[in-house]
């Protein structure tokens, strides 16, 4: 009797599976259609308009305690029982805490600070020592103006989770050192929670507000950067990615190859615009096809187009370029024509710039040698 197993879950793969879903969850509309790498890029674009403002604002918080720490030495204000250089000393830790978020890069690290000057500024502005409570509703009542703030400027659900939950567990330990206050506990508690909820709700407002700016600046920057008859890239897109790449791989092997249509005025003459761009898109439509992972292609001018191809892709350049003129040569319908390429191949000191020169040198001899041809140069 043959026997057939039953595939059951383990804990970790429900977990897994469950994650996706724990985030969408929590996420929100707006942000539930995007894959995770433009996740990431929206969350990187966020994190890097609001650091500076999060620091900003909780130098702003220690500034705050300083001062009533300031107001407390000189009598203006009640005292709070703590000694007036420790509240100073909280205060300048609080501004060191804010000058490092906007300097740090791990998020972890910026959210232990920034929780971290909260919980100093929240002790020793809005928890006076025991017999020392004159104006405690006015202290605490100031110091949720910086977690409100502070949690509509969080990107990531768990700095929020964490900001709330801090407000929170500072919210319990009043009542549980000063006893409920006067007003009632319904009345304390709903206020506790409307500043959290503000703050929750502001900082989602904040993030379709982001989301609609990325997009926007996304598509700004597909159209800047793409060609748009061909959907390859452009001069722009060419200048700004090509360079980045060619950077990033300067210890590997790098070939740039240029095309170039043979009689494309010709073409354009017989045929009428409209067969020009046919073959415009023929050419961009093979080089997308063949292109390998790694490589980037581009239209930068006219009926010139542009390949690099880096690593173990860099020595298959003269092949790849043969191939790509097979089968370019096979025509478009009735219209039949050529395209010449030119290769250069990275040298030690090289530019992208200088590459690119030697690639262009190559191709215009490939034409002045009788079209349809194939110049390689080192």
């Amino acid at each position: 009797m043959n026997s057939h197993a039953i595939p059951v879950a383990t804990p970790s793969v429900q977990i897994r599976a469950s994650a996706p879903n724990f985030r969408r969850l929590l996420s929100r509309r707006s942000t539930r259609e995007l894959d995770d790498e433009e996740r990431a890029d929206l969350t990187e674009a966020q994190v890097k308009a609001t650091r500076p403002v999060i620091s900003g604002v909780l130098f702003c918080g220690a500034l705050l305690l300083a001062l009533t720490g300031f107001f407390e030495m000189t009598g203006v204000a009640p005292s709070s029982g703590y000694p007036w250089w420790l509240v100073q000393l909280a205060a300048a830790t609080s501004a060191g805490c804010a000058f490092a978020v906007m300097r740090l890069t791990d998020w972890r690290l910026r959210l232990t600070l920034a929780l971290t000057a909260t919980l100093l500024i929240g002790v020793f502005m809005s928890m006076p020592l025991p017999g020392e409570t004159g104006q405690l509703a006015l202290r605490a009542g100031l110091f949720q103006l910086l977690p409100l703030a502070l949690m509509a400027l969080m990107v990531r659900p768990m700095s929020i989770t964490a900001m709330a939950v801090l407000v929170l567990v500072l919210a319990y330990l009043r009542i549980a050192v000063y006893g409920v206050p006067g007003a009632g506990s319904a009345l304390y508690w709903l206020y506790i929670f409307t500043t959290v909820g503000f703050g929750v709700v502001l900082a989602g407002y904040r993030t379709d507000f982001a989301v609609s700016v990325w997009r926007m600046r996304r598509r700004l920057m597909q159209q800047a950067y793409t060609d748009g008859l061909t959907g390859l890239a452009n001069r722009s897109g060419w200048n700004d990615r090509a360079a980045n790449a060619y950077e990033a791989v300067e210890d590997r092997p790098t070939a740039i190859v240029f095309f170039d249509i043979d009689n494309f005025k010709r073409i354009n003459d017989q045929h009428g615009h409209e067969g020009g761009d046919a073959v415009l898109q023929r050419l961009g439509g093979i080089l997308k096809a063949r292109l390998a992972e790694g490589d980037y292609a581009a239209r930068i001018g006219g009926e010139e187009f542009a390949v690099l191809m880096t690593g173990e892709n860099a020595a298959s350049a003269q092949s790849f370029a043969e191939r790509v003129r097979a089968e370019f040569s096979k025509g478009y319908g009735d219209i039949r024509t050529t395209v010449c390429a030119g290769i250069s191949y990275r040298q030690p000191g090289d530019s992208l710039r200088a590459q690119m020169r030697r690639a262009d040198e190559a191709l215009y001899e490939a034409k002045d040698a009788g079209r349809d041809r194939l110049v390689v140069r080192g």
